[in-house]
């Protein structure tokens, strides 16, 4: 059933929607496979990397520049940053900042937040007040909760009694002193514990915020220290919200739902590392955003290489936020050439212009675990990084292949293949085919689209239009299902939209 005429591109992120082969029996009792993938692999397209985005301009932020999160309303990019000033325990400010090309930042004066005994500043609140972490715009809301944020709490507890303004310096001479004095693990978790909560705010334009008095989550003794990211899903008719968490001293993401912006069920694990990943990796954050066109759900995690001390992003995917794949093991944001030892992923992925999608990303030249790499005086450094649209992951025949999607209903306007081939002897043919059958039989081309009317695709395209014999138009295929069968050679295909 057709409920849209506008076509969306379904993206090579997984195998899913790749029809994988299956065995026929024919009469004589001879086994034969029908339509067998052949040829192709899944291939993560590293990320270029932008100059830096941006940097400290005023007073407010010449101790610390941090974006946390970035979103696109009404087609202006909306950055939620934290801010310090210079001066020797000045308090951290969430700040905002506006874009139109993702590098020319205009700082509004809100006049909401004093600084320097003046309010003409762009600064929103104290961090401590609301330790921001995710901004999303919520479609189902009254316009005076339109935005939505999501924040982490922790009350430290040492010899069961509340303490406030624990520090991490605090925290550490209380650790040593107890190993020294010869404490178990055990008795240290029960006379220095913390309880993690998860805090909510709303506003009708993402400056003024009203914080929520009643957490939205108590995760107990849980760390919530890294990344937490919240958004509405629509298709679930839900808020979610992906958390920091941990199994068997190891770290992993965690996932909460609810129908309401609160009230969210007890954390759910849904990534981490398996036995396909070597063995001293962890995972630290989750960078969660949608795929801009297609809304499939993306993680960015940062991959915590735990004896090199070492971060590298690398990019998982999922069609209901609950079961996530990864087409390859290997960094999408990578470390090198700039020598960074860590590199986080911040949400969202947002368009940086008609063909380029950015993903905000941190730089350190520190590795993680403390050590001396390069240049560790350096200051972090922000940048994007970017891809052409939907050029995230390819289905790649690095020599020839051939390969039939399962079927979808066509829209009955034409067929578009976001595509690069090699310019030494690459080139595409597309067929349409009736969907292949169980039990098995011959997958036949429908007449007119076959493989000897399809014509010859060669180039690097973002959006082309397929045609057989130079026709284009499939008015008389509307609401059909068909299959799409790719013949490759020395190409990369995207996506497709029908």
């Amino acid at each position: 059933m057709i409920e849209s005429d506008r076509l969306i591109p379904q993206p090579f992120l997984d195998w899913y929607g790749i029809w994988a082969g299956q065995t026929g029996i024919g009469e004589s009792g001879q086994a034969w496979v029908q339509d067998p993938p052949r040829g192709v692999q899944l291939a993560v397209q590293p990320a270029q990397k932008s100059a830096i985005f941006i940097a400290p301009e005023h007073p407010w932020e010449e101790g610390s520049l941090s974006p946390q999160v970035v979103i696109c309303a009404e087609g202006v990019l909306k950055l939620w940053y934290l801010a310090r000033g210079s001066a020797v325990g000045e308090p951290t400010f969430v700040a905002y900042a506006e874009s139109r090309d993702g590098f020319a930042w205009t700082r509004p004066e809100l006049g909401l937040q004093e600084y320097g005994g003046c309010t003409r500043n762009n600064l929103l609140f104290e961090h401590r007040k609301f330790e921001l972490q995710s901004v999303f715009v919520d479609p189902t809301a009254a316009p005076a909760e339109r935005y939505k944020a999501l924040g982490r709490d922790s009350i430290f507890y040492h010899k069961g009694v509340e303490v406030h303004d624990m520090t991490r310096e605090r925290k550490w001479e209380i650790r040593r002193a107890m190993q020294a004095a010869g404490y178990t693990r055990e008795q240290q978790a029960e006379e220095l514990y913390f309880i993690g909560l998860l805090r909510g705010a709303v506003s009708p334009d993402g400056c003024r915020w009203k914080f929520l008095e009643e957490p939205l989550l108590d995760v107990g003794r849980t760390g919530l220290d890294s990344q937490n990211i919240a958004a509405y899903d629509a298709d679930a008719g839900k808020y979610v919200a992906y958390l920091r968490g941990h199994q068997d001293r190891r770290r992993l993401v965690r996932r909460i739902e609810s129908a309401t912006f609160g009230n969210f069920a007890p954390p759910h694990p849904v990534f981490g590392m398996d036995p396909q990943d070597p063995v001293d990796d962890d995972v630290y954050s989750s960078a969660y955003c949608r795929c801009p066109g297609s809304g499939r759900q993306l993680i960015f995690p940062g991959i915590y290489h735990r004896g090199s001390a070492q971060v590298d992003v690398q990019l998982a995917s999922s069609r209901d936020g609950l079961l996530w794949s990864r087409p390859e093991r290997r960094p999408i944001i990578a470390s090198e050439p700039e020598g960074y030892g860590m590199v986080f992923a911040f949400p969202n992925l947002v368009p940086l212009g008609p063909e380029s999608w950015g993903l905000m990303f941190i730089g350190q030249y520190d590795l993680h675990d403390g050590g001396q790499r390069h240049q560790p005086e350096r200051a972090p450094e922000w940048r994007w990084a970017t891809w052409k649209p939907d050029r995230l992951v390819a289905l790649e025949a690095p020599v020839e292949g051939c390969v039939t999607l399962v079927e979808r209903p066509c829209q009955g306007q034409q067929l578009r293949l976001n595509f690069q081939t090699r310019e030494e002897g690459g080139w595409i043919k597309v067929e349409l085919v009736a969907p292949p059958s169980t039990p098995a039989a011959p997958v036949e081309a429908l007449e007119g689209f076959g493989l000897e009317d399809a014509d010859l695709l060669r180039g690097d395209e973002i959006s082309r239009v397929v045609s057989w014999g130079g026709r284009s138009d499939l008015g008389a295929l509307r609401g059909r299902n068909i299959s799409l069968r790719l013949h490759m050679a020395r190409a990369r295909v995207f996506s497709t939209a029908l």
